[in-house]
């Protein structure tokens, strides 16, 4: 069912670019699926414990690549920001078979790529990204943007200078002679750039957008 969200937004760009914030984008995300596609919002505290767990360990793993198997309590619901609204995932939707994170990205400039702050694509996990001043939404699955070659070694630059941090802060103390704890600060971030002719950052100029549209649509109508 989540298809038809991606068809809607797809058809019907007009009806979810009259936002301006990210916040009234995601709330006719949130309307589409209660109203149309019938979906209940629930709370974290209405998911039993246990299986809270298991879809907090499988939607914190940022090199899985399988959907988790929804509980048969919670299937044809979702939680919205189920961790806060600048963490991962937007939307958990728990749809008939499969566990589905939903990320939404906006910009209400013209930008044509979204933030991706310290999270690049996961493999699977569904992205919408709308741009008010482009008057453009594209979607896509993180597979289908991200090798998982690629993904492995971009977290893995941020683990090996984070290996460097550690040692330098055993090295530093004995240089601070004043005492004022300054030490170097690591923080993950991500993003796109044209190091290459070939590479084309744009998700709306992008010459495969249609094709990675195509596969989110028909990757989710399996689940």
């Amino acid at each position: 069912m989540v298809n038809q969200l991606f068809q809607t937004l797809r058809n019907k760009k007009n009806l979810y670019l009259n936002a301006m914030q990210g916040s009234e984008f995601e709330n006719r995300i949130s309307a589409y699926l209660q109203l149309t596609l019938g979906f209940s919002r629930i709370l974290k505290a209405d998911i039993l414990t246990n299986d809270w767990a298991l879809i907090k360990r499988h939607i914190g793993d940022k090199f899985g690549n399988t959907f988790l198997n929804t509980p048969n309590n919670l299937k044809r619901t979702f939680i919205y920001h189920p961790y806060g609204a600048q963490q991962f995932p937007d939307f958990i939707i728990f749809t008939d078979k499969k566990v589905v994170p939903l990320e939404v990205k906006f910009s209400a400039k013209r930008q044509a790529k979204p933030m991706w702050n310290s999270n690049v694509p996961r493999a699977n996990a569904f992205y919408i990204f709308g741009s008010y001043g482009l008057k453009d939404i594209t979607f896509f699955c993180g597979a289908d943007i991200l090798s998982p070659e690629h993904r492995k070694f971009l977290y893995g630059f941020f683990n090996d200078i984070r290996s460097l941090q550690d040692k330098i802060r055993v090295d530093m103390p004995a240089l601070d002679i004043t005492n004022r704890g300054f030490t170097p600060y690591i923080r993950a971030a991500f993003d796109q750039r044209k190091h290459k002719p070939s590479v084309e950052t744009s998700f709306f100029a992008h010459p495969k957008r249609i094709e990675v549209e195509n596969l989110a649509i028909e990757k989710s109508k399996s689940l």
